[in-house]
Order: C-alpha cells, then structure tokens, then sequence
C-alpha cells in the first residue's frame, strides 16, 4: 500500500509540474508582451494583422495552461476534445507567424536587434520546430510520456520573443539581448530535463530529442541568415 501511495505522489507532482511550468511561461509572455503591446495601442497603434498574430499566440499559451489543468484534474475526455481543435489553432499559428514577420520587414518595424534576415529565419525555424514538435505530440498522443514533454518543449520555445522583452534586458545593451535571451530560453527549456533527473532519476529520450533541437535551432538561423541571396531578399522586403 505505501508503495501504491508514493506512485499517486510522485505522479501527482508531475502533474502539478506540468501546470506550474505551463503558469510560467504565460507569467513570462505577459510580462514580456504585456508594456511593448500597451504602450503600441496609442495611435497610429498597430496593424490588424499584428494583433491576430498576437492573439493566435496566446490562444496557444490560454489552451497549453487550460490542458495542463485539465490533465492535473484528470478531466481527459474534454482535454482530448481540445486537443483536436488546436489543430486549426496551430496552422493558423504558423501561417500568421510568417505573414507578420514579411509584413513587419515592409513596414520598418525590424527590431534594433535584428537584421530583416535574421528576424525573419529565426522565426521561421523557430515556427517549423514548435510544428514538428506539435505535430511529433499529436503523433504520439497515446504515449504520454512523450506527448506531454513534445507538447512543453514546444511551448517553452515560442516564449523566447517574450524573453527578449523582458525589460531587465535592456539594461544590458541592444548587441546582448540576443544572447541572454537564447541563454534563458535554453535555461527554460532545461528545466524539465533537471525535474526529469530529480522526479525519475533520468531524462526522458523526448527531452533528448526535443531540448536538442531547441538548443540546435539558435545558431542556425545565424547561419541561414548569413546566405546572401536570402539577405538580398530580405533587404528587399524594406520600405
């Protein structure tokens, strides 16, 4: 019987680590987004095609938290019911990701930080690899082990525009927001890998895979940015 009873803990922890993960990374895109997208409300205010970006990117962190509760709750039958519709939410996603990233370089509103190539790849890696991520989940729905790791990583990665808002970054000059920006993001995404050591005293393969590619993905957008036919397209998207 205690055996039986350090399961229903341990698994219970791991289902309250799931949601508190899922609580934070909403925590840090409110606080990342929240002051740039206020303060950008005033006129002339943005274009629409900004604000339904915005808003198909938090439908994604709204759903991610309101999954995690229901699986802590173990109400399964409506979390699958959701999981079916976040289907369209992800495509939508995607396609809108893109669309505001080419427009945002048309209209001017690179930002310091970025050269129009760079903004516009790494958010296009990034977008492929929170799909594959997704997509890899949805594939392997009835494991979940490895559904549930897929589904955070893949959350933890769109958080990173939000990191590099943060406002105490700043403070460190336009030239390091990127880099500590991927440092907390890589951190983030560690997070579960280090529960996994504690929790199971071994890190689940999705991690491997999926903190992997994460980690990956951050220099390879310098890489593909750096081409110069793509930086000549890019540059040609300017006003």
């Amino acid at each position: 019987m205690t055996a039986i009873s350090a399961r229903l803990a341990k698994a219970a922890a791991g289902r309250w680590f799931y949601t508190g993960m899922a609580v934070l990374i909403a925590l840090i895109v409110l606080a990342g987004f929240g002051p740039s997208y206020t303060s950008s409300l005033a006129p002339p205010g943005l274009p629409f095609w900004v604000h339904l970006h915005g808003a198909a990117m938090t439908g994604w962190i709204v759903l991610f938290v309101v999954q995690t509760w229901l699986v802590n709750q173990r109400n399964l039958s409506l979390h699958r019911r959701l999981g079916w519709l976040s289907i369209g939410l992800v495509v939508v996603m995607v396609l809108l990701g893109v669309a505001t990233d080419v427009l945002a370089v048309r209209r001017g509103a690179t930002p310091p930080f970025f050269t129009p190539a760079q903004m516009v790849f790494a958010d296009l890696i990034d977008l492929m690899l929170f799909a594959s991520l997704y997509t890899a989940a949805i594939l392997l729905r009835r494991q979940g082990e490895w559904h549930k790791r897929l589904l955070l990583s893949a959350t933890v990665l769109l958080s990173w525009p939000a990191l590099g808002r943060l406002r105490p970054l700043s403070a460190f000059g336009m030239t390091n927001i990127i880099p500590i920006s991927i440092g907390l993001l890589i951190a983030l995404a560690l997070v579960g890998p280090v529960y996994d050591l504690i929790a199971r005293r071994r890190i689940h393969p999705a991690y491997l895979w999926a903190v992997g590619l994460i980690i990956l993905a951050q220099p390879l957008y310098m890489l593909v940015a750096a081409a110069p036919p793509l930086q000549a397209w890019a540059n040609g998207l300017k006003p």
